[in-house]
């Protein structure tokens, strides 16, 4: 196994002796190789990258991979039933549910500090073009003073920007990675 694996099983568990990564960092499969091979190694960097900026932003703030992170209910612990995919609670999740803030949420991630809901990432494609995005952020701000909200360059790329909203009760201070 290599360091990053290593490292990236600490931040973000394994299942079948497999890390857990998110939705789109999982390693490019080995198949595509065949296909095309300078593309393969070319893919194949970016998520290497990618993969290692997102497990050394966890590990320099302290952070651990959560699959229940969805939406800013979940960061403010007020979940319960309200934040499942599916069955009658689904359409009060922001995610799930009633897609208020379903844009801006595209691959996010929820992150814990001491076993509670510190920080959820996402990467939406075009932000500049999410015309909600600004509003809802500042609407998640004024609804829990707790709440902040920066944006940046992440780890997942192609052309997407990175939200990161974390609670200041937890972590005074976390940036983009």
């Amino acid at each position: 196994m290599t360091d990053l694996h290593d490292r990236a099983a600490a931040v973000l568990g394994t299942e079948e002796g497999r890390v857990r990564w998110p939705y789109g960092m999982s390693p490019i499969h080995p198949s595509e190789k065949r296909k095309d091979p300078e593309r393969y190694e070319q893919r194949r960097a970016q998520r290497l990258a990618g993969q290692e900026a997102m497990v050394s932003w966890a590990e320099h703030y302290g952070l651990k991979y959560s699959e229940a992170g969805c939406c800013p209910f979940w960061l403010q612990g007020k979940t319960s039933r309200r934040c499942r995919p599916y069955g009658p609670h689904a359409n009060r999740c922001t995610r799930y549910g009633t897609h208020v803030d379903q844009d801006w949420l595209d691959h996010a991630v929820g992150w814990l500090k001491g076993g509670r809901p510190a920080v959820l990432t996402s990467a939406p494609y075009g932000l500049e073009y999410i015309t909600e995005a600004p509003e809802r952020l500042a609407y998640w701000q004024q609804e829990d003073p707790r709440l902040q909200v920066v944006q940046g360059t992440g780890w997942y790329g192609h052309g997407t920007t990175q939200i990161v909203m974390w609670r200041t009760d937890i972590l005074d201070e976390v940036a983009p990675a």
